[in-house]
């Protein structure tokens, strides 16, 4: 028995697109990545490669359960510009669930959700891909003693612990900008989600011509046997996020295995504890309109209320109005004084009006930069590039 035994056999770039070598880079630092991942539940890929295919909205590709992985590493309007890693990242994870499921059905979901889970608890632990600690040194030398390899790997996952404390920042994201919309926030993650979804091209008509393609344009680079020490803090790392799902399933943890890859999130099937009726909510009071005995008269629509300044009907779980923010109205909130709500809604306009001039006069951000070492397009919110490390010029 062999013992070191690489999870991928080969790479596969396009050789004859521009930055060929940063194309091969970025297929061995995705597959480092997800390797804690796959060695925990068995998994291996015969050939990762890189793919632009034709259909701009395809990002990737499981052919055969495994034999070869297809992925969008550049944007489909520019060949010479690489997308961020964390995307590729992404689809890399929802490739790999197609080695146990073929729908996007439930379970597939669930392994998808499960795989995320792990791989944003090795960032969060200073993992930042095979033989490599936070501070991006390799490892080198003679084997390390696993006592060594468990105590550099725990120094690396709480000085990263300690870095973001408080940061409010997801694992393994962005934080949410100050001011930004944590609505937009959920439902931008939720559209990545449905567009690596809606851009696979696994079990497609198109899937066999892709990967003939891939394999005509391909240059295939033989993957390197893993060092012993890479073994062994590779194995820390599955340790520690082990540690992390038991504290948070307890007795119900199960680890993932080739035989049940979602782990506990396979049988996270029961259905929600039931709402003590101390916490359901009330009916909700119209206080626009009053009966005529005086007393205020119940909603038609108990889920929902309305605003006493632009008649919205908002969500009863809506603290304030969606469109002029004016706070929900109590149970034992009196009726306005005749001609009050007129002048708080006047006062209400004025306010969003001042505020809608000031955000016009303000200079537009820009959308992003080019790296001025490799040339690779960010987004504003990132302060250094994806690609090769370098931090931009200006803020």
């Amino acid at each position: 028995m062999r013992e070191h035994d690489p999870v991928f056999s080969e790479y596969e770039h396009e050789k004859f697109r521009p930055r060929e070598k940063e194309a091969l880079q970025t297929l061995r630092k995705v597959a480092s990545l997800v390797k804690p991942i796959m060695r925990q539940r068995g998994w291996k890929v015969g050939v990762l490669t890189e793919f632009w295919p034709d259909e701009k909205n395809l990002l990737g590709l499981n052919w055969n359960k495994g034999q070869k992985i297809c992925l969008r590493l550049r944007y489909p309007y520019d060949e010479t510009q690489f997308l961020p890693l964390e995307n590729v990242v992404d689809t890399m994870l929802h490739e790999l669930c197609h080695l146990v499921h073929g729908p996007h059905d439930e379970p597939f979901h669930k392994l998808w959700n499960q795989l995320r889970t792990e791989h944003e608890q090795l960032l969060s632990k200073g993992y930042t891909g095979e033989g490599f600690l936070s501070t991006g040194h390799k490892l080198g030398g003679a084997r390390m003693p696993m006592h060594e390899a468990r105590r550099q790997a725990r120094a690396a996952a709480e000085k990263r612990r300690t870095l973001t404390a408080g940061s409010g920042q997801k694992l393994g994201g962005a934080p949410a900008r100050s001011g930004q919309d944590i609505r937009r926030v959920i439902a931008d993650a939720a559209a990545r989600r449905t567009a690596v979804t809606k851009g696979c091209g696994s079990g497609t008509e198109r899937e066999r011509g892709i990967v003939e393609e891939t394999t005509r344009n391909g240059f295939r680079t033989k993957a390197e046997e893993e060092d012993a020490n890479e073994e062994a803090i590779m194995q820390v790392y599955i340790d520690l996020i082990q540690e992390e799902e038991k504290e948070k399933y307890g007795d119900a943890y199960i680890p993932p295995s080739k035989e049940n890859p979602a782990g506990s999130q396979s049988t996270s099937t029961t259905a929600p504890p039931p709402i003590p009726n101390g916490t359901k909510p009330r009916a909700v009071v119209d206080l626009t309109s009053s009966s005529p005995t005086g007393s205020p008269s119940l909603l038609a629509e108990k889920d929902s209320w309305s605003c006493l300044i632009c008649t919205l009907s908002n969500p009863f779980t809506y603290l304030y109005c969606d469109a002029c923010a004016t706070e929900r109205p109590s149970r034992s909130q009196p009726r306005s004084a005749p001609g009050s709500e007129r002048k708080i809604a006047s006062k209400s306009v004025n306010s969003l009006l001042s505020l809608g001039n000031s955000v016009a006069s303000q200079k537009p951000r820009p959308l992003g930069w080019l790296c001025h070492h490799c040339g690779t397009f960010m987004e504003s919110e990132w302060w250094t590039c994806s690609s090769c490390g370098t931090m931009k010029l200006t803020s």
